[in-house]
């Protein structure tokens, strides 16, 4: 295998970046999920040529561009899918609010399971749907669906959006518990939206799985959104791929796009995509190498250092997140902590919900050097130490 430089220290101030956009340059960000790791040389040559092209005009899809899509999930996920189901769309998000906006009416019930990515929770309520949030159940570090209370909120809504993996909890839902799901969709007829951007990152040897293959009635009854963006690291390029293999849905769906004003991709975004999905197979291997070295000493580091956290235990995306309710502190003080005295952001539990307080994120996807510096100053700077 190639030997990659995930260690390289690359600057981000300055560029805009969601992460880096603290006015205090002396932030070490640990919370927006994208990476401090560069793009693979092979993606990085690709845009490189397109722009000595000099001319930036409007953009088509390549001719291969499902088909190259169709051969990805096909290798890493071992999930055959018709190159005629996929839709491109520019991000997930816009796919979500699109299904909402166009197949449920005002006042209508949307399950999803909490605690949950904000963005999700938000184009619901932003959309006047009734926001129905089934509370993940927290034991051992570990996360476990409430499948009572889920039935339960099933027997009431049109919708169900899952996060798979989760966001933020970063727990790879079970084959039992997509079957368990699916039962339950098909027996209150109820549409399933998963958002599997997260898929390319599963930690325990095993490869995502995808809800549609569990039931004919969830392949058909489902959108299946998924992206490069996390895998590599291209958010800002705007490419998703929704999986739609019922015809109806796919061309209204198709129409909803059209009627949004959403036509032509990115210039950069189709020799990016072609790039990634078909060479980048061997750099996304070293980095799930890398991430997991990352994930070991995170979690030794805060065993070590912070007793009273406890990190979920879990096997997807490069996010960790940890319980720190034992300290006895309010997430105020957690703040003032970790911004004014140790210079460190996280993602803060209350941004996910209820469920969420008491609770931080951590993006562990930075090169070590960096986690480490923000660790020492965490362990100097900590005001509760005893």
């Amino acid at each position: 295998m190639q030997k990659y430089n995930f260690e390289e220290m690359i600057p981000r101030h300055g560029t805009n970046s969601a992460k880096w956009c603290n006015r205090n340059q002396s932030i070490i960000p640990l919370s927006v999920a994208d990476m401090d790791i560069a793009l693979p040389d092979i993606i990085i040559t690709s845009l490189s040529e397109s722009v000595q092209n000099g001319i930036y005009g409007y953009t088509l899809l390549s001719d291969n561009w499902y088909d190259v899509t169709a051969n990805w999930f096909m290798r890493h996920y071992q999930w055959y899918v018709n190159p005629e189901h996929i839709v491109f769309c520019p991000r997930v998000i816009q796919a979500v609010s699109l299904y909402i906006q166009n197949y449920t009416h005002i006042g209508d019930k949307i399950t999803i399971l909490s605690p949950a990515y904000s963005p999700i929770s938000q184009a619901v309520v932003v959309n006047q749907r009734h926001l129905l949030e089934s509370e993940l159940i927290y034991h051992d570090q570990q996360y476990t669906i409430d499948f009572a209370d889920l039935e339960h909120k099933f027997s009431q809504s049109v919708c169900f959006i899952l996060l798979s993996p989760h966001n933020p909890t970063g727990t790879v839902w079970s084959k039992n518990d997509l079957i368990k799901i699916a039962k339950l969709a098909e027996k209150y007829q109820v549409f399933i939206i998963s958002d599997d951007v997260h898929a390319d990152f599963i930690f325990n040897g095993q490869h995502h799985q995808s809800i549609s293959t569990i039931s004919s009635f969830v392949e058909q009854n489902s959108f299946i959104c998924t992206s490069p963006a996390k895998t590599f690291n291209i958010a800002g390029l705007e490419v998703s791929n929704i999986v739609i293999a019922n015809d109806k849905h796919r061309q209204k769906f198709k129409h909803c796009l059209i009627a949004a004003g959403i036509h032509n991709p990115g210039y950069f975004s189709v020799p990016a995509f072609l790039a990634a999905y078909q060479r980048g197979d061997e750099w996304l291997n070293a980095l799930k190498i890398y991430l997991q070295s990352n994930r070991n000493w995170v979690i030794q580091t805060c065993q070590r250092h912070f007793p009273q956290w406890h990190i979920t235990q879990s096997d997807g995306t490069y996010m960790l997140w940890v319980d720190y309710r034992d300290m006895n502190i309010s997430e105020s003080q957690l703040k003032h902590w970790f911004i004014e005295l140790a210079g460190i952001e996280m993602s803060w539990g209350s941004s996910f919900g209820q469920s969420g307080k008491g609770f931080f994120r951590i993006n562990i996807a930075t090169p070590k050097t960096r986690l480490d510096e923000a660790f020492k100053r965490l362990i100097r700077s900590n005001p509760y130490y005893h």
